[in-house]
């Protein structure tokens, strides 16, 4: 058996910490998860509640809309589907993404932002995550506007 000192004992607990700390990146979690960002982010999101930045509920504003996210090895992209006056989805926004290296950021670029074509000007806006796990998906948008979207 081996024979370790105090200090190479606190040396040791102090390198796992050390390891396991990019597991707790985002401040509502997850605290432990195995699977990639892109593949927690991947998937159809509906809304669950989104709060104002003065902290007032106003979800049903924001009713029926969903996020299609693709995460492939060569293309990263997100859909976001408005309800349209007809009643129907219809694509609301579109871009790629990409997670900021040394931040809580996911990047988005846009080339259809809220109903206008971005191709020729593309629009890059910075979410800050604030919980990515398999199920629930919460960020604070460039307005502060906090999104919390579930997977169906």
């Amino acid at each position: 058996m081996l024979r370790c000192s105090l200090p190479v004992k606190v040396m040791i607990f102090g390198l796992l910490l050390f390891s396991f700390s990019s597991c707790f990146q985002y401040p509502e979690g997850p605290i432990f998860t195995m699977m990639t960002k892109d593949e927690r982010l991947a998937g159809n999101w509906f809304i669950d509640q989104v709060i104002s930045k003065e902290g007032q509920d106003i979800t049903a504003a924001y009713a029926g809309q969903t996020l299609y996210v693709v995460s492939g090895r060569y293309s990263k992209s997100l859909s976001y589907f408005k309800i349209n006056d007809a009643g129907d989805l219809s694509l609301y926004s579109f871009g790629t993404y990409e997670f900021a290296d040394n931040s809580n950021d996911l990047i988005v670029i846009y080339t259809l932002y809220q109903g206008e074509d971005k191709t020729k000007n593309v629009l890059q806006i910075f979410f800050d995550i604030r919980k990515l796990t398999e199920n629930w998906f919460y960020y604070i948008d460039n307005e502060g506007i906090e999104f919390h979207w579930k997977k169906n």
